[in-house]
């Protein structure tokens, strides 16, 4: 793939205009744009998901994104040629208001609907996956640190990883936590499976760790959850 490196960064405040690094290598320049997420990015965002997580099939891939996209306060993608390659959705609880709360807990709770009736298509096993995936969210609720901001869906397409786009997403949104007075972030990954290195070497702490009962039965062996926290003062 070759050596890449961000040549400028240019951050703002707002999304509503969207705003782009360079990103070079020894032979051609590629512009990456920043944008707020859009309904005509879903299925772009379900095929960066199948790929971070092959495990899922479309069903879950589907019911995965839409379940982030009603709980998150900051959705952004990252782009090449109009096309989506990076994405992170981020919840600041500062910017939810009580009817936003009220949202996030009905959208969960349409997602787990059209689950069990079969709504994203054919699930196998679904009322353990349903079972599963509610064992986790009561583990999740349990084992979270007290801390206002969460990054809650980050993925890149494998074809443009290592370029810097998940680095320069998670500065924006930590700039943007920054400026709403955020003082620690926290992240929940897994182990194996996703790329939990990233964060260390972002200079997340390890703050918490248990069994993923989902991605245990999806994976069909052991898999971790693990929260990972990082000081912004």
């Amino acid at each position: 793939m070759g050596k890449y490196f961000i040549e400028s960064f240019i951050i703002f405040d707002s999304m509503s205009e969207p705003s782009s690094v360079a990103v070079r290598d020894g032979h051609s320049l590629e512009t990456i744009s920043f944008r707020e997420y859009r309904p005509a990015d879903l299925q772009r965002c379900v095929e960066i998901t199948a790929d971070a997580w092959p495990e899922f099939d479309r069903s879950m891939q589907l019911a995965t994104v839409e379940w982030y996209l009603g709980s998150v306060t900051r959705k952004e993608v990252a782009c090449i040629s109009g096309i989506a390659v990076g994405v992170l959705f981020g919840k600041i609880d500062s910017d939810l208001t009580a009817f936003d709360r009220l949202k996030i807990s009905l959208s969960h709770v349409k997602v787990y609907l059209k689950m069990f009736f079969g709504l994203y298509g054919r699930l196998p096993h679904r009322i353990a996956v349903i079972r599963n995936c509610l064992s986790t969210d009561r583990k999740i609720a349990a084992n979270s640190p007290d801390i206002d901001v969460e990054v809650k869906f980050f993925a890149v397409d494998a074809a443009y990883r290592g370029k810097g786009i998940g680095q320069a997403l998670m500065g924006r949104f930590i700039d943007h936590a920054k400026n709403k007075g955020a003082k620690k972030i926290f992240v929940y990954t897994t182990a194996p499976g996703s790329d939990w290195t990233f964060y260390e070497r972002y200079g997340f702490r390890k703050h918490s760790s248990f069994r993923d009962d989902y991605m245990s039965f999806a994976r069909k062996e052991e898999v971790a959850a693990i929260f990972y926290v990082l000081d912004i003062e």
